[in-house]
């Protein structure tokens, strides 16, 4: 099981983690969109951590349709 760790009005709770509930906010028009699981891969591939990583939703880029991973230094 993969999870996070939350507090809850004092309580820490576990939330697990599913690869179909994993989500981001486009950097550029704020839209919401699913990581899917190549995506994923391909995030954890480049550096092995999901910080510091910034996603577009393809908006602003007539020929791309899938989601765009941009790092952030």
């Amino acid at each position: 099981m993969i999870y996070i760790k939350t507090e809850i009005n004092g309580k820490m709770h576990e939330i697990e983690l599913y690869g179909d509930e994993i989500f981001a906010r486009c950097y550029k028009c704020g839209t919401e969109f699913q990581i899917d699981e190549h995506l994923q891969r391909e995030i954890l591939k480049d550096d092995g951590s999901f910080c510091g990583v910034s996603l577009s939703c393809g908006c602003n880029t007539e020929t791309t349709e899938r989601p765009i991973l941009r790092r952030i230094k």
